[in-house]
């Protein structure tokens, strides 16, 4: 689990993010999410590699799961998803982006 400090530089790096990273220290959001790993020893209560696209309401309109098939996410698909949710959620008098 990365910490708040490790999102920083992350984000950093990146010349910003338009979005928060969460840190779960206390594992309520992975057990929350369905996502807390303990299946394999040593990662008891870690997550699961999953990305969501969360509208402005805070519900979740896409997400992937890591799996063997699929180990890394389509991040093509990730973008166009999120922008796409952007758009059905811009306030109005706000332009897209």
């Amino acid at each position: 689990m990365d910490s708040v400090f490790s999102h920083q530089a992350f984000a950093e790096q990146l010349g910003g993010l338009p979005f928060e990273l969460i840190a779960d220290f206390e594992r309520k959001m992975v057990t929350d999410y369905g996502v807390r790993r303990d299946d394999v020893a040593g990662y008891s209560g870690m997550a699961k590699r999953v990305v969501y696209v969360i509208d402005r309401s805070g519900t979740v309109r896409w997400t992937w799961e890591r799996s063997r098939e699929e180990p890394l996410p389509d991040y093509d698909l990730v973008l166009a998803e999120a922008k796409k949710v952007a758009a059905e959620n811009q306030p109005s008098g706000e332009p897209s982006k």
